[in-house]
């Protein structure tokens, strides 16, 4: 059986900030994605990686992997407009093809645990698609245009989704054909699968495994770096 994985590193992340995409920037000296990728690769054996990069990035992004990773072969593919585009554009890689499963994941996640890697792992082998995710904590509100509220959303079966996602390859590719056929986007890949018609089952997700994407989301990513 093979394993492959996918790590979405071709957004711009301007709402972070900063000259460079926020998938470069540094925790404790170590940049982001570097993070991301040895939390991943320490915790399960893949036996294919790719990498998507921003556009004008692919010189720093092959030579800070080569130098973080020397003894990994990943594979670097450009990255689209939206993660949509990445996704579509490393599930079009022949070695990702030959896989069995795939693993996508969000460069900025840098504190996903081996814990959750192995149950995502150990459930996808059962459901074919899989997402953690985090029961939402505060109550929500459904507003209208003008900023009023129209109703109180009930959390109980609300939940925020993470990454990694994982699926088996042939599905979400063949999930990824039917969303491009009828020109439709979507912000996770769960979304695709949901849209192709095929379940995705839910694992309780990691309350570490924040997204960053905002100059607090990088506060609380160095208090979590330094905490644990």
């Amino acid at each position: 059986m093979k394993l492959g994985l996918i790590v979405t590193a071709g957004g711009s992340g301007k709402r972070l900030g900063g000259v460079i995409p926020k998938q470069f920037h540094t925790i404790k000296n170590q940049p982001i994605i570097v993070l991301s990728l040895e939390n991943l690769l320490n915790s399960l054996k893949f036996d294919v990686v790719v990498v998507t990069y921003p556009i004008d990035y692919y010189k720093l992004t092959c030579e800070l992997l080569h130098e973080k990773f020397p003894s990994v072969e990943i594979e670097l593919v450009p990255g689209g407009n939206e993660r949509f585009d990445s996704v579509r554009n490393a599930l079009q890689n022949q070695r990702i093809q030959g896989t069995d499963y795939v693993f996508i994941h969000d460069a900025v996640r840098p504190f996903v645990s081996k814990e959750l890697i192995i149950r995502l792992y150990e459930n996808v082998l059962k459901y074919n698609a899989v997402a953690p995710a985090i029961k939402i904590k505060d109550t929500l509100k459904e507003v209208d245009d003008e900023g009023f509220i129209l109703k109180t959303i009930d959390r109980k079966q609300v939940y925020a989704i993470q990454t990694p996602q994982a699926f088996r390859t042939e599905l979400i590719i063949s999930a990824y054909e039917k969303a491009i056929s009828e020109e439709q986007s979507f912000t996770d890949e769960a979304g695709v699968v949901e849209n192709f018609g095929q379940k995705v089952k839910i694992i309780e997700g990691d309350e570490k495994n924040i997204k960053i994407t905002t100059p607090d989301d990088l506060l609380l990513a160095m208090f979590i770096f330094e905490k644990y």
